[in-house]
């Protein structure tokens, strides 16, 4: 209930009367109003967001469109044709580089997880029978001592009993004093046995810490052979030009591509073709990834401890394997989409 309301049945009490039924109905219609004026400011406000959002999609579908039909105009000249098939043939190409990147990158970082995650626990379990072994040690001495101890106050007992006679008064004191001290150690002996047993039991039962993420240096180790993939992939496809005219493709129109005449064209989509199923069926050759993994690590540089993805200056690739020209820098050009493969 408000303030002013308060004060009204405030008013209406010290007056010495009640308010009526009637005024709580208009009180309660009041409330009601204000809410209900609430709650469509909120609707009208998600309205104009709605619309808003509406304009921006008409605006994009529209341009989609616009681009549509200057694509089928464009489609629609003869001598076009064989260039825009040879252009999406290269884009295709591309995708299959890319996709390929992508799983090899994937299936890296899996089986990294996995190999820090078996170290991790094998870590564990290391420390964990390193403390064990440390209260074993410790429970071994106390049990030892507490056999000692029981094993003197049996003996003790029995030779308390032999003393007979009031000429051994004085010494059954002592003997009996000593049984009486070695009882308090036995106590201690026996706590200092369950708390020992009580730490094993703990540290035994303790669950193995939860994984939380790769390394940075494990980060590194998977970038650095995505790297060396990248490379070896722009390697198998650098003698025939496609690895340039793919990644071409993918930074102009198709408006503004030329290959060449028909036949030229026709040949260009014939090696795409070719490429592309060379790709999807390629084997890993591990030998040659890490060859090359081995060279982009001595020269890769990073700019904080932190940082996972090397300096892009400091990657130099290697001589193309059609002939002498050194190979691009494939993190610097982003060949294959390569940042998406790689891990931050």
């Amino acid at each position: 209930m408000r303030l002013p309301e308060n004060l009204r049945r405030l008013a209406y009490r010290l007056a010495g009367r009640e308010p009526s039924v009637e005024d709580e109905r208009l009180l309660a219609l009041f409330r009601n109003r204000v809410e209900l004026k609430k709650e469509l400011t909120a609707l009208d406000d998600d309205r104009h967001r709605l619309l808003d959002r509406l304009k921006l999609q008409e605006g994009a579908t529209m341009r989609v469109e616009e681009q549509m039909a200057a694509l089928e105009q464009y489609l629609g000249r003869p001598e076009e044709g064989y260039k825009s098939l040879a252009y999406y043939q290269l884009k295709a190409l591309w995708r299959a580089a890319c996709k390929r990147l992508e799983q090899f990158g994937a299936e890296l970082a899996r089986q990294q997880k996995d190999r820090e995650r078996r170290q991790q626990l094998a870590d564990f379990e290391r420390q964990k029978r390193e403390r064990v072994a440390v209260f074993e040690r410790e429970l071994a001495e106390a049990r030892v001592l507490g056999e000692q101890l029981q094993a003197e106050q049996k003996l003790a007992r029995q030779r308390l009993a032999q003393l007979r006679g009031f000429w051994n008064y004085f010494r059954r004191r002592r003997a009996a004093d000593e049984i009486h001290t070695r009882d308090y150690r036995l106590v201690e002996a026996t706590a200092q046995i369950a708390r020992l047993e009580g730490e094993v039991a703990a540290i035994e039962a303790e669950p193995p810490p939860l994984f939380s993420g790769l390394s940075v240096e494990g980060r590194r180790a998977v970038n650095v052979a995505v790297i060396a993939y990248a490379e070896m992939l722009y390697d198998r496809l650098a003698p025939d030009g496609l690895a340039e005219l793919a990644r071409q493709s993918t930074l102009k129109r198709v408006f503004d591509a030329h290959y060449g005449s028909p036949q030229e064209c026709q040949d260009l989509m014939q090696r795409s073709a070719k490429a592309v199923a060379e790709i999807e069926g390629m084997n890993e050759d591990l030998v040659e990834i890490k060859a090359r993994a081995d060279r982009l690590r001595r020269q890769a540089t990073y700019r904080s401890d932190e940082e996972t993805v090397p300096a892009p200056d400091s990657i130099v690739g290697p001589d193309a394997r059609s002939g002498r020209r050194p190979a691009p820098n494939v993190l610097l050009d982003e060949y294959w989409e390569l940042y998406r493969a790689l891990m931050r």
